[in-house]
């Protein structure tokens, strides 16, 4: 272990460490490893790098309750390389990188201005005297959240917009938007039909971004059923007239439906829930979750969906519309969402035309090739 130059903090020191992590099951090769603490503020956050290839780390800064400082470390580490890939595949010139801040209690869903200064003081220490991670919105973390933290920090994407036609503010709209078009070209591909009215799609989470989806799939007439554990979901949704019928967070893998929607936390793609959504009728599975399968970086729950015909949308290709916005901030609002709506699908029809040649290959296997062609040109 290296250790930093150490900050002090209205008294809380802050250390940021370089750690190994070399013999944990979810290395995968990773550049750099950051343990960030202040042990009087009771503070532990974790950064993972997993690539600079193609320019600094871009990725999201989560704020989460952990059962152990292992179990955060195995976060960070699936997700910041899910990052490369996700970074890659949408033609951004950022690496992949991820952070999660470890909440002290389960009911903590929020973090205060001094955990968001505590972290912010760590990014700083990250990316002196070379930037090579920029962090971004993630759960349970907003547009206030990153405004708090670039008082501190300039390594952050996403603060709020400078103009009302300017890139900036929540990605969590961008994102739903590609997972929306990526759904109806699925649903052409898979079900032959031209739109989404009328199919029955279950939605696992109805957070930011998985309710702006239903609003996107009401609009256009998808029957929708959800689960979420936030009351206040379902009243902004039912103010708004989208209709969802509400069920619980263990029975949404049975509901009859054409299309999943995985929308909240990753891992939720097991073995046994996917055969309980193969039961349900479940042809499509299309959501913005990142880390979907249980074995993400092994891929066999992709293969089982393979095998048991249901069409499954890699997670880093279709819910790349929020990290294509805040690389782009700064720029005109009305251009980079334009090449959001049209840009994510057509990746996304790229993969599956690889399908169509390859039938052998399974989807997530195939999302990985297209991604990694770009990492590994940039290498040479």
């Amino acid at each position: 272990m290296t250790s930093e130059p150490t900050v002090k903090i209205q008294e809380n020191p802050i250390k940021a460490s370089e750690i190994s992590a070399e013999h944990h099951p979810q290395y995968m090769g990773h550049e750099k490893i950051f343990k960030i603490e202040a042990p009087e503020a009771q503070f532990t956050a974790f950064i993972g790098i997993h690539s600079t290839v193609l320019g600094p780390a871009l990725g999201g800064i989560r704020f989460k309750y952990y059962e152990d400082e292992n179990a955060a470390l195995t976060d960070v580490l699936r997700l910041s390389e899910a990052m490369t890939w996700k970074n890659a595949a949408g033609g951004l010139n950022h690496g992949g990188g991820k952070s999660v801040i470890m909440a002290s209690g389960p009911d903590m869903r929020k973090p205060d201005e001094n955990i968001l200064h505590l972290f912010a003081l760590g990014l700083n220490i990250i990316n002196a005297p070379t930037p090579v991670y920029f962090g971004a919105e993630d759960m349970n973390m907003n547009e206030e959240s990153m405004n708090i933290i670039l008082e501190t920090s300039p390594w952050i994407k996403g603060g709020s917009a400078t103009g009302p036609d300017i890139v900036g503010g929540t990605p969590s709209p961008l994102t739903a938007l590609g997972v929306f078009e990526c759904m109806k070209v699925a649903a052409r591909h898979k079900l032959g039909s031209d739109n989404l009215e009328g199919l029955r799609v279950s939605m696992q989470g109805l957070g930011n971004v998985g309710g702006a989806l239903a609003e996107y799939l009401h609009e256009q007439g998808a029957i929708l059923t959800g689960c979420d554990i936030a009351d206040q979901a379902f009243d902004l949704l039912k103010a708004k007239g989208v209709q969802v019928t509400r069920v619980s967070l263990e029975d949404i893998y049975d509901v009859p439906a054409d299309i999943f929607a995985p929308n909240a936390i990753g891992g939720t793609l097991t073995d046994d829930n996917i055969q309980r959504l193969n039961t349900a009728g479940v042809k499509i599975i299309c959501g913005a979750a990142n880390n979907q399968q249980q074995d993400q970086s092994g891929g066999s729950q992709s293969r089982l969906l393979r095998n048991l015909g249901v069409l499954y949308c890699p997670d880093y290709i279709v819910n790349a519309g929020g990290v294509i916005w805040v690389a782009k901030v700064g720029e005109n609002a009305h251009t980079v969402t334009d090449e959001i709506r049209t840009g994510v699908p057509a990746r996304f029809e790229e993969i599956l035309n690889m399908h169509e040649q390859n039938p052998d290959q399974d989807m997530a296997a195939l999302a990985s090739l297209y991604a990694r062609k770009r990492v590994e040109a940039a290498t040479k």
